[in-house]
């Protein structure tokens, strides 16, 4: 099926093989996020926890559509790692945090990503160079916007959670970047930094 939509979109509106094979990827993204996203509210909703997830998955994908991060080759691999990530960032946002800290916290995760870089998929089609500038260009805009937000309005609601979904989304871009070391991909993607 997968093969005749790709041969579809090449005859029909002419795009190349490694666009098709972009769109084919986000339409397959876009389903396992909403799906995920789904299952996560109709278990957040009784618990009391669906504004928790709704802003914690804003956050999360305005970071990781540009940044990349750990890919996981099954969906219940995925869905169980996407659960415990919002488990933990609710936890923790339930615990204030001095402004020392919050700035220490997101001065060393724009730095982190300065040091990583976007992280994408193996099956994934590889990004040009111009492309992880774009990429990584996004996300340090992003932290710089999220980074003044969170320092300049202490009374922010849910500060702690956007807090603790940007630190943790830059941990796990990390772990990924660990992950990767060595990889030919890596090695033929990733030769200078960005």
């Amino acid at each position: 099926m997968e093969k005749k939509f790709k041969a579809y979109l090449q005859d029909e509106f002419q795009f190349s093989s490694l666009d098709a094979g972009r769109i084919i990827y986000a339409i397959k993204a876009i389903f396992s996020e909403l799906s995920k996203l789904l299952i996560a509210l109709l278990v957040a909703l009784p618990l009391g926890y669906a504004d928790e997830v709704l802003i914690a998955t804003i956050v999360l994908l305005s970071i990781r559509c540009n940044s990349g991060g750990l890919h996981f080759s099954h969906y219940i691999s995925c869905f169980l790692f996407t659960s415990a990530f919002y488990v933990t960032a609710i936890t923790l946002s339930r615990y204030p945090l001095s402004n020392g800290y919050l700035i220490l916290g997101l001065l060393l995760s724009l730095g982190i990503f300065l040091i990583t870089g976007p992280i994408t998929s193996v099956m994934r089609p590889r990004l040009t160079a111009a492309e992880l500038k774009r990429y990584s260009h996004r996300v340090i805009i992003l932290l710089l916007v999220y980074s003044a937000l969170l320092i300049l309005l202490e009374t922010l609601p849910y500060r702690e959670l956007i807090y603790w979904v940007i630190v943790l989304q830059i941990f796990q871009l990390l772990c990924a970047k660990i992950a990767r070391k060595g990889e030919i991909y890596e090695k033929t993607v990733y030769t200078k930094n960005v």
